[in-house]
């Protein structure tokens, strides 16, 4: 599986509204299920670096980016 098929089931699984973006809520899921880190300060920490464009929510190209980022 390449990372572009990996974001895009990451992104499916945690959009658990289907609504297109990763909402800070459903954000704090994915960071405590990847990152294995709890708790709302970290999680929002982490939102407010990888929402890039400060919308409030992160889309498919900024989970990639996040992705590859922490990656690495």
């Amino acid at each position: 599986m390449n990372t572009e098929q990996l974001v895009n089931e990451l992104f499916d699984v945690f959009d658990v509204n289907d609504d297109g973006v990763i909402s800070k809520g459903e954000f704090v899921s994915l960071a405590e299920s990847l990152l294995h880190q709890h708790g709302l300060n970290f999680s929002s920490d982490i939102f407010k670096q990888f929402d890039t464009n400060h919308d409030n929510v992160i889309s498919r190209d900024e989970l990639v980016e996040m992705v590859l980022e922490l990656a690495l």
